[in-house]
């Protein structure tokens, strides 16, 4: 079973992709409490899931020697007490499930295999996880946070208070309109990047039991 999800590029891959500019960071955009700051707290309260979601993503990787990016398509479904399943359906299908207990991978044969106990995979799958979730507290004890608004549109950038994690994961940042989570970016330098596009969001989805089984542990 391989594993092919975004945390493998936040510890060895090397991305090329040619992106819109990013947020600036600078002392103009730091969120210094973002919590209290009448702003981006209702954004933060309207994206954080402290409810069931669903979303389709299609993620981007480019290399260098490649005329065209690779693709990977999939599904992820968040459940606050159950944490965070990615099911990739293209090119090979499998599940990545992240909860309180690590990483799970899990084959459409029901195979599981825990990921290796690589600390800098956990340390990338904990920060990814984190903003997904919107979980500002651990946001903050995490990472920096800058914001730049436009109309409805907004962008987030998290920077991290750590040097290790800073040599991970970079920068992540992400961006959408209103209540919508449109884009992640995972930027280590202008050219070592992966784009994420995320679509079709649910909230308070009712998940069978069949479907929580498959998906979680």
């Amino acid at each position: 079973m391989r594993f092919l999800g975004p945390f493998l590029f936040l510890v060895s891959a090397t991305l090329c992709l040619q992106a819109g500019e990013p947020l600036t960071i600078s002392p103009q955009t730091l969120l210094s409490d973002p919590a209290h700051d009448p702003a981006w707290s209702p954004l933060f309260t309207e994206l954080a899931p402290d409810r069931t979601r669903q979303s389709n993503f299609e993620e981007r990787r480019f290399f260098p020697f490649r005329q065209k990016p690779v693709v990977l398509k999939g599904e992820i479904r968040i459940v606050p007490d159950r944490g965070l399943s990615l099911r990739y359906l293209e090119p090979t299908p499998q599940t990545l499930i992240v909860d309180r207990e690590g990483l799970l991978l899990r084959d459409d044969n029901g195979r599981e295999r825990a990921a290796p106990p690589d600390h800098r995979a956990q340390a990338a799958t904990a920060a990814l996880l984190q903003v997904l979730r919107f979980d500002l507290d651990a946001l903050q004890r995490t990472f920096a946070v800058y914001g730049r608004r436009d109309g409805d549109a907004w962008t987030l950038a998290f920077v991290p208070r750590e040097d290790e994690l800073a040599r991970l994961v970079g920068t992540l940042e992400v961006s959408g309109a209103g209540g919508r989570l449109d884009r992640i970016e995972m930027i280590k330098s202008p050219d070592e990047r992966v784009e994420i596009l995320i679509s079709d969001t649910q909230d308070n989805v009712i998940f069978p039991a069949n479907v929580l089984k498959r998906f979680f542990r």
